[in-house]
């Protein structure tokens, strides 16, 4: 059995450098070849390692050195940190993974490590799915090469452990996973698009603040962050603007584009691609940062209108709800629920929900609809990306899903002046506040600005909220009728021990969705129409069978001295509740054929104080959706469910003068 032996050579004496093994056709040389079109295509390359590890130049070199960094200086010493700005398939990936493989097996850690630790190269991207490409590199590198092959002693998809006390793993953009480790390199690839905004749960500048302890043990030890550009923001960003061009910087910045670093990559789809999207094409392959982003919202504006402290407020009986949902599949967005009010002219947050993936869309759903049936509300708007399965969906709870026509684009242009004139107020939410910010204003060639999060982020909550305090803004149409205007002190009131009449008015949708309203009608008392029930159950003979048991329960339980009526809004539901022996009127054609008319008497009588809510409705409003059909606004649809035609009918069965006759005959 041959003993596996690993490769010593001291970091102060490297009779191999990284030029030479490059160079070396027993080593690195057969994984870099000459191209057979374009020749050399890795010159440009090797000078950069050249620049990194401070070896010899010669004129040629210091052409393209200067070129590539702007500088004059040759380095003397080797670089500690390096920003690569790189346009896309330019070769960062194959050359991180050189120098990761290089320094893990041609220097020696030993007298540098406490027993049991281990050197390790980290390779660090936004995910680590991303991460894999340089990995897979390195790993092909350590198989490839007969020399070095031996020294593996254990490998998987993450990690590859070296008889010489080092390894190379792939690690989690996570300042807290980073601590702790003692490090040969980080590798930090496509930082550009990393977390920035400091309220992110992990943004780059923290991630590389953590890094930098774990690199200052070992001699020779490097932080690379390669990328290729994008914003004008983050920390390889903020390398380019301190140390490019400066003559003995600390950090090495080289910024070349695509072509220039990979001569064999096909200039016509770079071509196409300026074509295309110029702004996009200049970042992509032309390695420049983007002057056509810019952060849409400050963190200032943002805590300015944060009420700190409230994380949500409770529903109180006499406040019009509104609600906006941004759905989802489950598989990696989130599914959020915002729920607002209008107080003056300031648009309020109430609550907001976010269901993280994964998760099972169904079970999400019903999270929503209970938040929905705490605060009455049973018609919401929501994101029409999602397409029509949140309709089927929030219409098993009794909730109608309209999609919305405005898209989030617009929902967050028209958010920002209500949040400068601080006409919002918004929950203690960090990864509200988070996204807030993380939003990005895109200028196009058009002109128009498009605001979206920025590649690998999330807006869900965010888009949500600015849905639902937008909608608000721009609808204020006067509140017709309001659930709370029917309580009696802020509470229900208890079903008159006697009545004149009870009344069931029964409805349904074109989906076969029925909805009863059960009503008490006493002439003689304060409020001469209470609510005394309700049911929303979907088209079938047992719903008539019930509807005739509660109408008869009703009936003893008020002492009706007119026993019981049910009306039908719809004469093919009269009919058939006759085939089952049920007496049934229909309702007045007049009262529900003009549907303005409908909802200005019924807003009349609840003004007048003669509606009230009976204790056992509001009871089982605690599971099933009434506020959000009794809050009524101008313009609203009288038939927008079924159980708000059955309510608002109902009232004007029962109290309005034309019928009135009607139900006493």
């Amino acid at each position: 059995m041959v003993q596996r032996r690993p490769i010593r050579i001291q970091p102060a004496h490297d009779p191999v450098n990284i030029i030479a093994a490059l160079a070396d056709p027993v080593l690195f040389a057969p994984h870099f070849k000459p191209h057979k079109f374009f020749g050399d295509t890795w010159r440009r390359w090797r000078v950069f390692l050249k620049a990194l590890f401070a070896l010899p130049m010669d004129a040629d070199d210091l052409v393209i050195f200067q070129q590539c960094t702007g500088r004059t200086d040759r380095p003397t010493e080797p670089a500690t940190e390096a920003a690569l700005i790189v346009g896309r398939r330019g070769g960062k990936s194959r050359i991180l993974a050189l120098v990761a493989v290089f320094l893990a097996t041609f220097r020696d850690y030993d007298e540098y490590l406490a027993p049991g630790e281990v050197a390790t190269v980290a390779v660090i991207a936004a995910d680590r799915k991303q991460a894999r490409a340089i990995f897979r590199f390195a790993s092909g590198l350590l198989k490839g090469v007969g020399l070095l092959a031996p020294m593996i002693e254990d490998s998987n998809t993450e990690a590859i452990t070296l008889t010489n006390r080092t390894m190379i793993e792939i690690s989690t953009a996570s300042f807290r996973s980073v601590r702790g480790q003692t490090l040969i390199a980080a590798l930090c690839d496509e930082i550009a698009f990393w977390r920035t905004e400091e309220s992110a749960s992990n943004p780059d500048v923290e991630i590389l603040r953590a890094l930098r302890p774990a690199l200052g043990t070992l001699p020779g030890a490097i932080l690379l962050m390669a990328s290729s550009p994008y914003a004008k923001k983050g920390e390889l960003y903020r390398a380019f603007r301190y140390y490019y061009a400066k003559p003995g910087a600390d950090v090495l910045v080289w910024k070349a584009d695509t072509a220039t670093m990979n001569p064999a990559f096909p200039k016509r789809t770079i071509e196409q691609e300026y074509e295309k999207d110029p702004e996009s094409a200049r970042a992509e392959y032309g390695a420049e940062f983007r002057d056509d982003l810019a952060d849409f919202i400050t963190r200032e504006v943002v805590e300015a209108v944060t009420c700190w402290g409230r994380s949500e407020l409770p529903p109180q009986p006499d406040v019009v709800y509104s609600a906006f949902c941004d759905p989802s599949g489950g598989a990696s967005d989130a599914m959020t629920l915002a729920i607002a009010h209008l107080q003056g002219d300031v648009a309020v947050l109430d609550a907001a929900l976010e269901v993280r993936p994964p998760f099972d869309p169904d079970a999400a759903v019903a999270d929503c609809a209970a938040l929905l049936s705490r605060f009455g509300i049973s018609r919401i708007i929501g994101d029409h990306y999602a397409g029509l399965w949140p309709v089927a969906r929030f219409a098993a709870h009794g909730i109608t899903f309209e999609q919305s026509a405005r898209p989030k684009n617009d929902l967050y242009h028209d958010f920002l002046p209500l949040a400068n004139s601080r006409r919002v107020e918004l929950l203690d939410h960090p990864r509200l506040a988070a996204q807030l910010i993380g939003l990005e204003r895109r200028t196009a060639r058009s002109g128009r600005d498009s605001i979206d999060h920025i590649p690998g982020g999330h807006d869900d909550i965010a888009n949500a909220v600015c849905g639902v305090l937008v909608g608000l803004d721009l609808d204020r149409r006067v509140p017709l009728v309001s659930s709370g205007q029917m309580l009696a002190d802020g509470a229900p009131v208890v079903l008159p021990r006697a009545c004149d009449l009870i009344v069931a008015v029964l409805a349904a949708d074109q989906q076969g969705e029925c909805a009863v309203a059960y009503w008490a009608y006493s002439p003689h008392v304060g409020y001469p129409l209470t609510l005394a029930d309700f049911g929303i159950a979907p088209l079938s003979a047992s719903l008539f069978e019930g509807i005739v048991t509660r109408l008869e329960e009703l009936a003893g339980q008020c002492r009706s001295r007119g026993g019981a009526m049910l009306f039908c809004t719809a004469e093919p539901l009269a009919r058939q509740a006759a085939a089952r022996g049920i007496m049934a009127e229909v309702v007045p054609l007049p009262l529900i054929a003009d549907p303005a008319r409908l909802a200005l008497a019924a807003a009349g009588h609840v003004i007048d104080d003669e509606v009230k809510i009976g204790t056992p409705a509001y009871e089982r409003a605690e599971s099933s959706p009434l506020r959000g059909q009794l809050d009524l606004r101008g313009g609203d649809p009288t038939d927008a469910s079924p159980l708000r035609l059955a309510l608002l009918a109902g009232i004007a069965i029962c109290l309005d003068d034309q019928s009135q006759a009607k139900v006493a005959a």
